[in-house]
């Protein structure tokens, strides 16, 4: 599928739409940011390593988020450049993610032990 110039910004529906036919997540945050929550069904290419390529596995369309969607917003067109897809960004970043269903683990129970 031929790469979209411009990031897309699409809703929590949208994104579950895309993710039902074959895209991926692609989570920006920080290592330490995974600790509060992570999705371990997606990738994990934080900011700090930006503009290596992102090998998507064949993907027809990367969905990139961060912890509410700024940074991802901020660094669209950069990060639609480290894949060979067409690239979104989700707008609300990982708390859009549980209205999408998707499992996360981690919290301040993963913190204390709990």
């Amino acid at each position: 599928m031929a790469k979209k110039q411009i990031v897309k910004q699409i809703n929590h529906d949208d994104a579950k739409a895309l993710l039902d036919k074959g895209a991926i997540l692609i989570d920006v945050r920080e290592k330490m940011e995974l600790v509060m929550k992570e999705v371990p069904s997606a990738l994990h290419y934080p900011l700090s390593s930006l503009g290596k390529p992102i090998d998507t596995n064949g993907a027809p369309a990367a969905i990139f988020f961060c912890a509410s969607g700024a940074r991802t917003n901020g660094y669209a067109m950069q990060l639609a450049q480290c894949v060979n897809c067409d690239a979104y960004m989700l707008i609300g970043g990982i708390h859009a993610l549980s209205r999408m269903g998707v499992p996360t683990k981690g919290g301040l129970s993963k913190l204390f032990g709990r």
